[in-house]
Protein backbone atom coordinates (compact mmCIF):
# COMPACT_ATOMS: atom_id res chain seq x y z
CA UNK A 1 0.00 0.00 0.00
CA UNK A 2 1.55 3.25 -1.10
CA UNK A 3 1.58 6.09 1.38
CA UNK A 4 3.54 8.66 -0.65
CA UNK A 5 1.80 11.87 -1.02
CA UNK A 6 -0.84 11.07 1.61
CA UNK A 7 -1.42 13.10 4.71
CA UNK A 8 -0.86 11.66 8.17
CA UNK A 9 -4.62 11.67 8.78
CA UNK A 10 -5.24 9.71 5.56
CA UNK A 11 -2.57 7.18 6.53
CA UNK A 12 -4.16 6.77 9.99
CA UNK A 13 -7.62 6.41 8.46
CA UNK A 14 -6.42 3.68 6.06
CA UNK A 15 -4.57 1.89 8.85
CA UNK A 16 -7.66 2.05 11.06
CA UNK A 17 -9.81 0.76 8.20
CA UNK A 18 -7.43 -2.18 7.62
CA UNK A 19 -7.39 -2.90 11.36
CA UNK A 20 -11.20 -2.76 11.52
CA UNK A 21 -11.49 -5.16 8.57
CA UNK A 22 -9.05 -7.61 10.16
CA UNK A 23 -10.87 -7.33 13.50
CA UNK A 24 -14.23 -7.92 11.80
CA UNK A 25 -12.85 -11.03 10.07
CA UNK A 26 -11.56 -12.33 13.41
CA UNK A 27 -14.92 -11.73 15.07
CA UNK A 28 -16.77 -13.42 12.19
CA UNK A 29 -14.41 -16.40 12.36
CA UNK A 30 -14.94 -16.58 16.11
CA UNK A 31 -18.74 -16.51 15.69
CA UNK A 32 -18.52 -19.19 12.99
CA UNK A 33 -16.40 -21.40 15.23
CA UNK A 34 -18.83 -20.90 18.13
CA UNK A 35 -21.76 -21.80 15.88
CA UNK A 36 -19.92 -24.88 14.63
CA UNK A 37 -19.11 -25.91 18.21
CA UNK A 38 -22.75 -25.39 19.22
CA UNK A 39 -23.88 -27.57 16.29
CA UNK A 40 -21.33 -30.22 17.26
CA UNK A 41 -22.49 -30.13 20.90
CA UNK A 42 -26.14 -30.42 19.84
CA UNK A 43 -25.30 -33.40 17.64
CA UNK A 44 -23.40 -35.09 20.49
CA UNK A 45 -26.32 -34.53 22.88
CA UNK A 46 -28.78 -35.90 20.34
CA UNK A 47 -26.54 -38.90 19.69
CA UNK A 48 -26.22 -39.56 23.44
CA UNK A 49 -30.00 -39.26 23.91
CA UNK A 50 -30.72 -41.61 21.00
CA UNK A 51 -28.12 -44.09 22.24
CA UNK A 52 -29.68 -44.07 25.71
CA UNK A 53 -33.11 -44.66 24.18
CA UNK A 54 -31.78 -47.52 22.04
CA UNK A 55 -30.08 -49.17 25.01
CA UNK A 56 -33.23 -48.81 27.11
CA UNK A 57 -35.31 -50.36 24.33
CA UNK A 58 -32.84 -53.23 23.92
CA UNK A 59 -32.93 -53.86 27.68
CA UNK A 60 -36.73 -53.84 27.69
CA UNK A 61 -36.81 -56.18 24.69
CA UNK A 62 -34.38 -58.54 26.40
CA UNK A 63 -36.47 -58.50 29.58
CA UNK A 64 -39.63 -59.19 27.58
CA UNK A 65 -37.92 -62.04 25.74
CA UNK A 66 -36.78 -63.53 29.05
CA UNK A 67 -40.31 -63.34 30.45
CA UNK A 68 -41.76 -64.94 27.33
CA UNK A 69 -39.13 -67.69 27.40
CA UNK A 70 -39.89 -68.39 31.07
CA UNK A 71 -43.63 -68.52 30.37
CA UNK A 72 -43.06 -70.88 27.43
CA UNK A 73 -40.83 -73.10 29.56
CA UNK A 74 -43.49 -73.16 32.30
CA UNK A 75 -46.20 -74.03 29.77
CA UNK A 76 -44.03 -76.79 28.31
CA UNK A 77 -43.33 -78.20 31.77
CA UNK A 78 -47.04 -78.18 32.56
CA UNK A 79 -47.78 -79.95 29.28
CA UNK A 80 -45.15 -82.61 29.96
CA UNK A 81 -46.53 -83.04 33.48
CA UNK A 82 -50.08 -83.37 32.16
CA UNK A 83 -48.98 -85.93 29.57
CA UNK A 84 -47.14 -87.91 32.25
CA UNK A 85 -50.20 -87.83 34.53
CA UNK A 86 -52.44 -88.96 31.67
CA UNK A 87 -50.05 -91.80 30.84
CA UNK A 88 -49.90 -92.83 34.48
CA UNK A 89 -53.68 -92.78 34.71
CA UNK A 90 -53.95 -94.84 31.53
CA UNK A 91 -51.40 -97.34 32.82
CA UNK A 92 -53.22 -97.57 36.18
CA UNK A 93 -56.54 -98.09 34.41
CA UNK A 94 -55.03 -100.84 32.26
CA UNK A 95 -53.45 -102.44 35.33
CA UNK A 96 -56.74 -102.28 37.27
CA UNK A 97 -58.62 -103.72 34.32
CA UNK A 98 -56.15 -106.59 34.00
CA UNK A 99 -56.28 -107.25 37.77
CA UNK A 100 -60.10 -107.43 37.97
CA UNK A 101 -60.48 -110.73 36.05
CA UNK A 102 -57.79 -112.32 38.22
CA UNK A 103 -59.64 -111.24 41.36
CA UNK A 104 -62.86 -112.64 40.02
CA UNK A 105 -61.17 -115.91 39.11
CA UNK A 106 -59.54 -116.07 42.54
CA UNK A 107 -62.87 -115.30 44.23
CA UNK A 108 -64.65 -118.07 42.33
CA UNK A 109 -61.96 -120.61 43.14
CA UNK A 110 -62.00 -120.06 46.91
CA UNK A 111 -65.40 -121.65 47.63
CA UNK A 112 -64.15 -125.07 46.44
Amino acid sequence: MATRGLSADEIKRRAQLAFDKADARKQEASRAMEAEQADRDAMMQKTARLRAQRLAKEAADAETAAIIAAEQAQAKAELVEAKAAAKAAKTKAATDKAAKPKRKAAATKQPD
